[in-house]
């Protein structure tokens, strides 16, 4: 069995929480991720990597823009079944459709190349005929592809959309970006090594180095934890008298002091905590 470094394209319509699956797999949370659609414009690789070692990679995609009539041209041009990936790869390497549909030729040009497909939908909601341009295209490519239910929502159409994507996918799975373990991350990992065969050793192995990876990031946050411990619980802030002071309005002004650097010594270890995580873009309001 040949050993390949493992490639997805995430991929599916505009503003379905493509970029948030990115972001959850990559573990990065600089991934741009937009309420507005088509926040992703071009093809962006994320390689994830433990001590320089590719494990895989991701590619987040624009979103599908004029499915149906791309896949209109698809069905004008070929021959017959055993055309269908070859159609699709002439689709892509045509000048005037890089011109014509830029979205589409970004979504497929990694894929003609090798990649696997992870195609997101948004399990919220309801799936519609809309989809089945897109999905088409996509079973043409013939290459190994797996489905995303993403519940970005409140509405729960999850089964309906197993339903529809199990018709075109030979694996469909329920993957909450915002809400997922890292024993789920590594679950979706273990999944897509059963789309080919030729990616087994690399995720298995990308299993077990991001396993030792994140034992050592737990090793070295509660190191940080326990040094900010240390450092709270040793804390001394000392001030000379003079016969003109007032103890009180020193007591108050020393006892603030002590407060103010307390809260200092929590957020320098809050930072490096996320640092250690990736979690480098956290919004949040700090009260005191």
């Amino acid at each position: 069995m040949s050993n390949e470094t493992p490639k997805f394209v995430v991929v599916g319509h505009p503003n379905r929480g493509k970029s948030s699956i990115v972001s959850t797999l990559v573990q990065n949370s600089e991934v741009p991720i937009d309420a507005d659609p088509g926040t992703t414009i071009r093809s962006g690789a994320f390689k994830i990597k433990v001590d320089d070692q590719l494990l895989f990679e991701l590619i987040d995609t624009p979103g599908f823009q004029r499915p149906r009539t791309v896949f209109k041209w698809l069905m004008d041009k070929a021959q017959g079944t055993d055309s269908h990936p070859y159609t699709v790869r002439q689709f892509v390497l045509q000048k005037e459709n890089r011109e014509k549909f830029p979205d589409e030729v970004e979504i497929l040009k990694p894929i003609i190349e090798g990649a696997g497909i992870l195609y997101v939908v948004d399990g919220s909601i309801p799936y519609g005929p809309e989809y089945d341009s897109e999905l088409e295209i996509l079973r043409w490519t013939g290459q190994p592809r797996m489905a995303l239910i993403n519940p970005i929502g409140e509405a729960d159409h999850i089964e309906s959309w197993k339903q529809a994507l199990g018709q075109f996918f030979s694996v469909v799975k329920v993957f909450d970006a915002h809400k997922a373990t890292f024993d789920q991350q590594l679950e979706l990992l273990q999944a897509f090594s059963h789309l080919n065969d030729k990616w087994k050793v690399s995720l298995q192995e990308a299993t077990k180095l991001m396993n030792l990876e994140r034992d050592m990031r737990v090793q070295r946050a509660t190191s940080l934890v326990a040094k900010m411990l240390v450092d709270m619980l040793s804390l001394k802030l000392e001030k000379s008298l003079s016969e003109n002071v007032i103890m009180d309005d020193m007591e108050k002004k020393l006892e603030s002091s002590f407060k103010s650097e307390l809260v200092n010594i929590e957020s320098i270890c809050r930072r490096n905590v996320e640092e250690v995580f990736n979690h480098l873009s956290i919004d949040r309001r700090e009260i005191t």
